[in-house]
C-alpha cells in the first residue's frame, strides 16, 4: 500500500471520529484552526457575546450579569469529555477558594439536565451550571470543543481563551 493510500485513509479516519463524536447530530465540529480563529475573532474584538441560559438548579443566568461587578471564567463542558472530568473538580477549588472576587459559569454542551445532574453531583460541583441545549452560547462564543474556557475582565471584555486545562495562574491574573 502507498504512503498516500495511508495517509488518505488516516485523515478519513480522523474526520469520521470528529464527526461521530460532535456535540449533536445537526453539529459538525470545526477543525482546530477554525475555532481558533472564531476564539480569537472574539478575543480580538473584545466583544462578549452575551446570552440568557436557565441554570441547573432553576432560574436563569445572563452573562452581563456579572459586567461591572466581578470577572467571569465560562467554562464550556460535557460529562463525557474526559479532560472536563478531570478539570472541573480543579475549576471547582479554585472557586471556592476565589468565589468573592471572580465568577464561575459552566455552560454544558447540548446534554439532559438529568446527565448534568448526576455529573455535578457526583462530583461535587458548587459553581453555578447553565444548560444550552441548542448550543446557544457555545455557538457565539465559538466554541466548538468542550474543556474551553473563557476569561473575561470586570469591564465584560474578553481576556483570553484557554482551550484545556485551566491554572491558579489564569484565576489569579483575573483578579490581581
Amino acid at each position: 500500500m502507498s504512503t498516500k493510500a495511508i495517509v488518505g485513509g488516516i485523515a478519513l479516519l480522523a474526520v469520521a471520529l470528529l464527526v461521530a463524536g460532535g456535540l449533536n447530530s445537526t453539529s459538525v465540529p470545526a477543525s482546530p484552526s477554525l475555532q481558533s480563529a472564531s476564539l480569537q475573532s472574539v478575543v480580538r474584538n473584545g466583544n462578549v457575546p452575551d446570552f440568557s441560559l436557565e441554570k441547573l438548579d432553576g432560574g436563569t443566568i445572563t452573562l452581563s450579569e456579572f459586567s461591572g461587578k466581578k470577572p467571569v471564567v465560562v467554562d464550556f463542558w460535557a460529562s463525557w469529555c474526559p479532560n472536563c472530568r478531570r478539570d472541573m473538580p480543579r475549576l471547582n477549588g479554585f472557586y471556592e477558594k476565589y468565589k468573592d472576587k471572580v465568577a464561575v459559569v459552566g455552560v454544558n454542551l447540548q446534554e439532559s439536565a438529568s446527565t448534568v445532574r448526576d455529573f455535578i453531583a457526583s462530583r461535587g460541583i458548587s459553581f453555578p451550571i447553565a444548560l444550552d441545549p441548542y448550543g446557544q452560547a457555545s455557538n457565539a462564543f465559538g466554541v466548538r470543543s468542550t474543556n474551553t474556557h473563557v476569561l473575561i475582565h470586570k469591564d465584560g471584555t474578553v481576556a483570553r481563551t484557554i482551550p484545556g486545562d485551566i491554572q491558579e495562574s489564569d484565576i489569579l491574573s483575573l483578579i490581581e
